[in-house]
């Protein structure tokens, strides 16, 4: 991808830690690292810290491996951490007890580890504090230069039903990117203008791709369609999940002979880029 391209439109994408097969093929250099910018690894958590708050975990078996075969051979790219919804609601909670201070070890974690930011992937009791959450970490991770995103499950009930009544406020101020999450076939194009139609910017919005193997796998042909959309229509770039496991050939079996083809799928549609 041309220089030019990458900085106009994001491509990110998911990749996971507690597989040691999708290390391998990493090892192998069997997985194309030039399809995206971003890579957020799954998963991570929040957790107390000894009395001195909460920060990131990544108990993923194979996280620092995977990171670091990344970063090795795709130097340059940004790698965020993935956190679910474990020890969110309780970080808000200790940072409003206790001058921000989880925000402080959260922010020296991921410098100290190699991390560019996190990736907030809340889809249970997490996601009512996820507004709380990124407002106070938003000034010392911009401070920092570290990235912000929200991925959103079911994005067709929009910002203020999933995260609540100052998500638009909280998300357009301190959220670089906000990942459109809809395994269902209507996808980007549905979800985008429920987003815009509340408020939030509509260049912080990714348009989304299911590339894993499932039941609900996002088509080639929705794939490009919906990352047209994105490029059409102001968003900041499309993301897919996941990379280690993108259209394999063994059905639902995790990280078997992966083809790529999702990922290459939007990359190919984005101007500028160019693969075999």
């Amino acid at each position: 991808m041309t220089s030019e391209a990458t900085t106009t439109f994001e491509i990110a994408t998911w990749y996971d830690t507690w597989n040691q097969l999708g290390l391998d093929n990493l090892a192998n250099k069997t997985v194309p690292l030039d399809y995206a910018t971003r890579y957020n690894l799954a998963f991570g958590q929040l957790s107390s810290s000894a009395g001195t708050g909460y920060t990131v975990e990544m108990p993923g078996q194979f996280a620092d491996e995977v990171k670091t075969q990344i970063l090795t051979q795709a130097p340059g790219v940004v790698i965020c951490a993935g956190l679910g919804d474990t020890g969110i609601a309780e970080t808000v909670q200790d940072n409003n007890q206790n001058q921000n201070r989880s925000t402080k070890n959260i922010v020296a974690w991921l410098q100290d580890n190699g991390y560019s930011g996190i990736s907030i992937d809340a889809e249970g009791d997490g996601m009512s504090s996820v507004a709380e959450f990124v407002e106070q970490l938003g000034p010392s991770f911009k401070a920092a230069g570290l990235v912000i995103a929200v991925s959103a499950p079911w994005p067709e009930s929009g910002p203020t039903q999933l995260y609540g009544n100052d998500a638009v406020q909280a998300f357009n101020d301190n959220v670089d990117a906000v990942e459109l999450q809809d395994y269902s076939s209507s996808g980007t194009p549905t979800d985008a203008p429920v987003w815009t139609a509340t408020g939030v910017e509509s260049s912080i919005l990714m348009g989304g791709a299911c590339t894993e193997n499932s039941g609900v796998q996002t088509s080639l042909p929705d794939t490009k369609s919906w990352t047209q959309y994105a490029l059409q229509n102001g968003l900041r770039g499309m993301f897919s999940w996941r990379l280690d496991n993108d259209h394999g050939t063994h059905g639902t079996e995790e990280d078997v002979d992966p083809t790529f083809t999702g990922a290459k799928t939007i990359y190919d549609t984005v101007p500028g880029s160019e693969t075999a």
